[in-house]
């Protein structure tokens, strides 16, 4: 059984809610990894491949017409998802690919600047990235999320959920996942905050193939700790009254959409035979 967001309630608090110094310096360390290796100005994702130029069906000629990028649409809605239908082009799904590899690379590096990742054995590390890459990306990505134009913000370039659609992505992920980012973004959620909230994804303890399960599991269980107290001590109530308990709810909410994420993935790659997908990519969603 899988241990999820919910069973990661950290046990009674004691009455002082001052952060201890371990707690410090955990904060320290994830918030060092972050800002090193976290590029928000995305100033180093420059070889990447340029969006291709649409081709789609004239409905009434049958014709293929070439467009511009800037014409974005939408991927139509259906009631089945098994009967949903792909677009015969994919103009931005070569970008998406690298922007997600960049991304992965980040996490990647995130994760080894922690010591209690570092220290576990090498199949364990492939393990918790495999399963939790996509996830802290998301949670990344969401520091660069505009509420007032539903953008993501990476430096120069700015996307948007038409251009999940352009990448070939439907509407049953790409609007959980707006609103997620919505959400999320609301919290107001400090830097602090957003580490540990990587770091508590990183070391989830349910994957199969991990060795070390009981020490993942402590692990992961100061850092559930260490975020309840810094956000009991920045946030006191009636502020940060279900702050925590808001957190866990997207998180339950984030694994939902890396399953979905992954399916379609796999679903574009396989019913268009592209080789747009990196190599790290794949390995990821494998």
């Amino acid at each position: 059984m899988q241990k999820g967001p919910q069973a990661i309630l950290p046990a009674e608090l004691p009455e002082d809610r001052g952060l201890s110094e371990e707690q410090e310096e955990l904060i320290e360390i994830l918030t060092e990894a972050h800002k090193k290796h976290f590029d928000s100005t995305f100033s180093q994702f420059i070889h990447y491949q340029p969006p291709v130029r649409l081709c789609h069906h004239n409905l009434d000629t049958g014709a293929c017409q070439e467009s511009s990028i800037p014409s974005l649409y939408l991927l139509p809605s259906h009631e089945d998802s098994s009967e949903e239908v792909l677009p015969d082009v994919f103009s931005l799904l070569p970008l998406f690919a690298d922007l997600s590899t960049f991304m992965i690379q980040q996490v990647i590096q995130f994760a080894k600047a922690i010591p209690a990742f570092r220290n576990l054995p090498m199949d364990d590390q492939i393990s918790l990235l495999k399963g939790a890459t996509l996830e802290v990306c998301q949670i990344q990505f969401n520091t660069v999320f505009n509420e007032e134009t539903n953008a993501w913000q990476c430096g120069s370039h700015c996307y948007t959920i038409q251009d999940g659609a352009l990448a070939g992505f439907q509407q049953i992920y790409l609007e959980p996942l707006l609103k997620f980012h919505i959400s999320l973004r609301k919290l107001r959620l400090h830097e602090a905050e957003y580490v540990l909230l990587q770091a508590l994804v990183l070391f989830y303890p349910d994957h199969m193939d991990v060795t070390q399960r009981e020490e993942i599991d402590q692990t992961q269980e100061k850092i559930a700790l260490t975020l309840k107290k810094y956000i009991d001590h920045w946030h006191p109530w009636p502020e940060g009254r279900f702050l925590y308990a808001k957190l866990l709810l997207l998180l339950t909410e984030l694994r939902t959409l890396k399953v979905e994420n992954t399916r379609q993935i796999l679903h574009i790659h396989d019913r268009q035979d592209l080789s747009s997908l990196t190599p790290l990519l794949s390995e990821i969603i494998s």
